[in-house]
């Protein structure tokens, strides 16, 4: 039996969250909880770091790598239709490439680190590549797996 807490209180930005576990708990119950603090965390990283940064100018940058449109209706930047291979081998070559780090204004070498982890994870995000685990999609595969046969 375990528990794990997640308590943040920062600014306005209040979070908790916390998950127990039963000696029957299984491993895929505990990464989904651990997976659910990440998320939290990982939203408020990039929105704090913003505030260093400029994020706007780096969403940009994402945008022209990948060819995203905005969509009027849905108020969000995203690629139309499928992406090929072609299209996403493109866009990493692009992001790794040095008219991109030229790109990226930094008078430190670790502010451009900092800014191309979030410019690489926005392209990516926009490619539709997820990186890290979506609870939700746990959810789903825990449900999904209940209705197996045994």
């Amino acid at each position: 039996m375990g528990e794990a807490v997640f308590t943040a209180e920062i600014d306005k930005w209040i979070c908790v969250k916390k998950f127990k576990t039963e000696p029957n708990s299984s491993a895929i119950e505990v990464a989904r909880g651990l997976a659910s603090i990440h998320d939290s965390m990982d939203r408020k990283i990039w929105e704090y770091l913003g505030k260093e940064f400029d994020i706007t100018k780096l969403d940009k940058i994402a945008y022209e790598i990948t060819g995203a449109e905005y969509n009027e209706k849905k108020k969000t930047w995203e690629l139309k239709g499928r992406k090929s291979e072609a299209q996403i081998a493109e866009a990493l070559a692009k992001l790794s490439s040095p008219t991109t780090t030229r790109a990226i204004e930094s008078q430190t070498t670790n502010g451009l680190e900092i800014q191309k982890a979030y410019l690489s994870r926005k392209v990516l995000d926009l490619l539709g590549i997820r990186l890290e685990l979506d609870p939700k999609d746990v959810d789903k595969y825990l449900e999904e797996r209940s209705k197996l046969p045994q």
